[in-house]
Formats: C-alpha cells, structure tokens, sequence
C-alpha cells in the first residue's frame, strides 16, 4: 500500500514539491536519479512495514484505525508530559 495513495491535493502538491527539492540536491550532488529512486523507495518500504508493525504488534489494530490509534497516544504523552513539568 503506498502511504500517498489517500492524499487531498494540498498533501499531493506538498510532496511533489518536496520531491522536485530532492531530486534538484540530488542533481546538484552529482547524485544519479536512480539513487534518489531507491532511496525513496526504502522510505516507503520502511513506512509501510512501521505502519505494520504498529498495528498488529503495538496497538493491535487495522491500519485504517492506526492514525487515529497514535493521535490519542501522542495526546496523553503530551498530557503526562505536561503533568510531570507542572509537578
């Protein structure tokens, strides 16, 4: 599954332009294309097996429900965060 697949279109014109700003370091390195392609192939590789992992190892849930799974986490970390700064 391609995490993009969903995307509204300012998410579609926001990573295209972060592509077209690699793709422009990478040709300013000297960088072939195609490392830039692998590269973020292994991104996507690597999101898509965290999003797994997390969902069947951590929270147990589908991966529909894994967005909304680490909001509320993130949430009460930030909670306990701000609990433990005010004591």
């Amino acid at each position: 599954m391609e995490p993009w697949k969903d995307e509204s279109p300012e998410e579609h014109a926001a990573r295209h332009e972060a592509h077209e700003r690699l793709a422009a370091a990478f040709k300013r390195l000297g960088l072939p294309a195609e490392r830039l392609a692998a590269m973020l192939h292994q991104v996507a590789s690597n999101e898509t097996e965290t999003r797994r992992f997390l969902s069947e190892q951590v929270y147990g849930v589908p991966d529909d429900l894994l967005d909304d799974m680490v909001r509320i986490r993130m949430a009460e970390l930030g909670t306990d965060a701000e609990d433990g700064e005010a004591g």
